[in-house]
């Protein structure tokens, strides 16, 4: 290709390093050195002469470079090099010494790759010596070995304007230069245009040279046809190949840009596709076939070959000449990009494990370099090659493939690209196998949620050393935030903390306030809540207009609730439900709806908890008045529940919060009758009393009805699936019971007795069954059943002693086997 420069540009035009003007220079020194001496006294000479030694030291590396004596010069120089101490001028002579040296040096070596790391030392001294400044009268070798050096050791954008620098100034090298400025031109052009002009500019300036050889005008021409097919001029690119011998050396070369030129008019979709393309394939296998060619030209057609193949849709084919190219050629151009075409085909046949080897290799191969320069493939086309397979693999949920591909990107790209990249890969895996998990049975669930939050946990290290990494970079918080987050998905609460103090200490005063409340969060699940109500706090005070504000209410409650303050926790739901500002539609006020609808619910058991305590439960003309006011208080709270309850389930029937919400309502609906029974009990009035029973009714029926719409949901899901989750497993247990409760209030026995009957039939290896059958048996004794009623505790105790001995009975209103018998029993002797 024309971008792969060779070391036999301008070779002819080696440096000798200007002659006469050094020698003239030391005498003057001498000579001021003894005129000083003799005008000033010893004590004037001594130190002068001090000076003029060093200079003559300095000097003498140059004299040995001029007279080719490279080991001395080198030792004079080395001995220089970092003495400061120099004058600014003379400080320019060692990196000079040493650079033409090493410039020099490259003859010495057969390895291209060796002599690509030479050059690039020489380029390196030589550099610095421009920066200093040169020595004096050596500007202009001093640019032209730096420029060459930079165009073999293949720094392409570095050596144009040292070049065009050059080239003004020094004429004799001007033809060396053109050659040089188009091939650099040329390999520089990503997919500039501008610089495709230039090239094919300096391109043709070089052609117009009379005393070039056939062989040299043949390169030259084969340069400009490479430049002309990039530049899609296709008919001028062939018109150029057309002026090349067939007994040229580059003759082959040659048939390679006529496959090129083919290939590049078949991807056009004209009519004559098909023709096309087979005549790329015929014209590249012509050449990859030769075998009398050079290297260059051998990978350049076989890798061609196998691009035109994939274009022709032959892709076994093309997968296999792809597969063939990289493995002899590798650590080339060719093989690199072969390697990202053959890994494309390989995932396309869905053998990702070979993909994801091939990736690897190819990435390894590419790091090689110090700068990525292929002539087939930019870094940009390499980094979205890699991400497309990336991408595929996240689509296929091959996770461990896209992390591995990840981790191999460092290099030829940056080690923060590739932290970012397995940090998010890392991130998308959790959040997939979370999905998983809503969908699997609930053993798996629980271990699919285990995995997750390992995946998150190693999301959040990758991202703590992505932001150690981006310290400096105005990204450095933001990369401390999603490692917080991370961390905070994985339930490591301990390094989310530690995450957001990095955070908050180094991040602008405006998004201060998600930090608070992340943190309140983390601190909250790790049960220090008190400290989480501090953070909050400040957050609300401090950042009343930031929308953050709700998030922080909502766990203000959870706070609040875990130290036992239901009016706080009340407060800040309501707070942002009568915001004024915050929408029903937004998630915020979604939750906090069912939210208030639970605290209220708590609230108004623990008014009725506090009102039993007094004695609600007495005759009713006996309760104290203070159980009376608690109980209304309680009933005020579970009519308010009952509101905010409904409400939440008809704005948003399709929340898994619905299920909870229904149960509740049905609770407090059902607690709710206790107080208008207890008034019914102590009122004569007869229409005080029709109205307090129709309460009664109204409250009981409306939660049968809950109730009873919740058990064949539930039931039904346990029949599909079946299981349950916990919860709802729980509610649907309770469900019956209180089924069973709600009847029996209503003295409605018969109903009663059947529901408590489905429940323990339903859990008769539970010892909550026990329950049920001591209030089936209350049930026949209220109906005057008494043979009923024995016979169901006697069934009541042949459960019982089937129950396996560690049996937990703490969900009962017994707390073991023992008393359960001895209750039993009891009940017994009482018919």
């Amino acid at each position: 290709m024309a971008d792969e420069i060779k070391e036999d540009i301008a070779p002819e035009a080696e440096v000798a390093p200007k002659k006469g003007w050094l020698s003239m220079r030391l005498r003057v020194v001498i000579v001021g050195v003894l005129l000083s001496g003799v005008l000033g006294g010893l004590a004037f000479i001594l130190a002068p002469h001090a000076s003029s030694s060093s200079r003559e030291t300095i000097y003498t590396a140059l004299e040995k470079l001029e007279e080719g004596d490279y080991g001395d010069a080198r030792r004079i120089a080395e001995s220089f090099v970092g003495n400061y101490q120099l004058p600014e001028p003379e400080q320019a002579i060692p990196p000079y010494v040493l650079g033409s040296i090493a410039y020099h040096d490259s003859d010495q070596f057969w390895s291209e790759q060796d002599k690509q790391r030479i050059f690039m030392i020489a380029a390196r001294y030589l550099r610095q010596s421009s920066d200093l400044g040169y020595p004096e009268g050596y500007a202009t070798e001093g640019n032209y070995m730096l420029g060459r050096s930079l165009v073999l050791s293949k720094q392409y954008g570095k050596s144009i304007p040292v070049l065009l620098k050059t080239y003004e100034a020094a004429p004799q090298y001007r033809r060396e230069i053109e050659d040089m400025l188009a091939s650099a031109y040329l390999a520089d052009a990503a997919s500039s245009d501008q610089q495709l002009g230039d090239a094919l500019t300096w391109a043709d300036k070089y052609l117009e040279v009379k005393l070039l050889s056939p062989q040299q005008r043949d390169a030259a021409m084969l340069r400009r046809a490479k430049i002309l097919l990039r530049l899609q001029r296709l008919d001028d690119a062939v018109a150029a190949v057309a002026e090349i011998a067939k007994t040229s050396p580059v003759y082959i070369d040659s048939l390679i840009v006529l496959g090129e030129v083919d290939l590049a008019r078949a991807k056009l979709d004209g009519p004559d596709r098909e023709q096309e393309l087979n005549a790329a394939i015929d014209l590249l296998r012509q050449a990859a076939d030769n075998q009398l060619v050079g290297t260059d030209s051998t990978r350049a057609s076989s890798y061609l070959l196998a691009v035109a193949l994939d274009e022709a849709g032959e892709k076994q084919a093309a997968l296999s000449q792809a597969s063939r190219t990289r493995k002899i050629y590798f650590r080339t151009p060719e093989g690199i990009a072969a390697g990202v075409l053959e890994g494309r085909l390989l995932r396309d046949a869905g053998r990702y494990a070979e993909a994801v080897d091939v990736y690897r290799r190819t990435l390894q191969d590419a790091a090689l370099e110090p700068e990525f320069r292929n002539p087939y493939l930019t870094i940009e086309q390499l980094r979205i090659g890699v991400t497309a397979a990336i991408e595929q693999f996240l689509e296929k949920n091959q996770f461990q493939n896209a992390v591995e591909i990840a981790q191999a990107l460092t290099p030829p790209f940056p080690h923060d690209q590739s932290l970012q990249t397995e940090g998010d890969i890392l991130v998308r895996w959790g959040e997939t196998i979370l999905g998983q998990a809503k969908a699997a049975k609930l053993a798996e669930a629980d271990l699919l949620r285990k995995e997750a939050r390992e995946r998150f946990r190693s999301a959040g290290r990758i991202y703590e050393r992505l932001a150690a990494e981006r310290f400096s970079a105005r990204s450095y918080t933001e990369e401390l935030w999603k490692s917080a987050d991370a961390y905070i998905d994985g339930q490591d609460y301990t390094k989310a903390i530690e995450m957001l103090d990095m955070y908050s200490q180094y991040e602008e005063r405006s998004r201060q306030p998600r930090a608070l409340v992340a943190k309140a969060r983390a601190l909250v699940a790790l049960d220090r809540a008190d400290e989480a109500l501090d953070l909050i706090h400040e957050c609300l005070d401090f950042y009343p207009r930031d929308p953050v504000i709700y998030d922080a209410r909502l766990l203000a409650s959870e706070a609040y609730l875990e130290m036992g303050d239901v009016t706080l926790a009340e407060e800040m739901l309501q707070a942002n439900l009568n915001d004024g500002r915050l929408e029903p539609q937004s998630t915020e006020w979604q939750n906090s709806l069912f939210a208030l609808g639970r605290v209220l619910h708590l609230e108004g058991e623990m008014f009725e908890a506090q009102a039993r305590v007094k004695g609600i439960l007495e005759d009713s003309a006996a309760v104290p008045r203070e159980a009376f006011e608690l109980l209304e208080k309680s009933n005020s709270s579970y009519s308010m529940a009952i509101k905010n309850l409904k409400m939440a389930v008809r704005r948003y029937p399709d929340d898994p919060q619905t299920v909870m919400a229904r149960y509740l309502a049905a609770e407090c609906h059902r607690r709710s009758s206790m107080l208008p029974r207890k008034r019914f009990r102590l009122v004569d009035i007869e229409t005080q009393r029709v109205r307090f029973d129709k309460e009664v009714k109204d409250n009981l029926e409306a939660a049968l009805e809950i109730y009873a719409s919740l058990v064949d949901e539930l039931t039904e899901v346990f029949e599909t699936r079946g299981e349950l989750h916990p919860v709802n497993a729980d509610i649907l247990r309770n469900s019956y019971f209180a089924q069973g409760a709600a009847y029996f209030d209503l003295q409605q026995f018969p109903e009663a007795i059947e529901a408590y009957s489905t429940a323990s039939n339903r859990y008769q290896n539970d010892p909550i069954a026990l329950e049920a059958f001591s209030q089936i048996a209350n049930c026949y004794r209220l109906m005057n059943q008494p043979i009923e009623a024995k016979g169901t505790l006697e069934q009541a105790k042949i459960v019982l002693d089937r129950l396996p001995e560690d049996a937990d009975y703490g969900e009962t209103s017994h707390d073991s086997a023992d008393d359960w018998r001895n209750f039993i029993d009891w009940l017994i002797s009482t018919l």
